[in-house]
């Protein structure tokens, strides 16, 4: 991951989430064994805390929203 990171010029770290532990912490799957996580986006803020989490974010107006909601 950190070279196709690197590759594309990202600056964060990215999270491989074989386990599907953090997909389920998020809501984003039920279980360990669930095939495919369900689309979800979670608003972050600086102090770790979830801010917002939208449960079926639209890719086209999503950035601005959530850039709107991070204030």
């Amino acid at each position: 991951m950190k070279s196709w990171r690197d590759e594309v010029g990202l600056a964060t770290e990215l999270l491989c989430d074989a386990d599907r532990s953090v997909a389920m912490a998020y809501g984003a799957a039920e279980s360990a064994d669930q095939e495919k996580a369900t689309r979800v986006s979670v608003l972050v803020g600086a102090d770790g805390k979830v801010m917002k989490s939208y449960a079926t974010p639209d890719a086209e107006g999503h950035p601005a929203e959530a850039l709107a909601d991070a204030g």
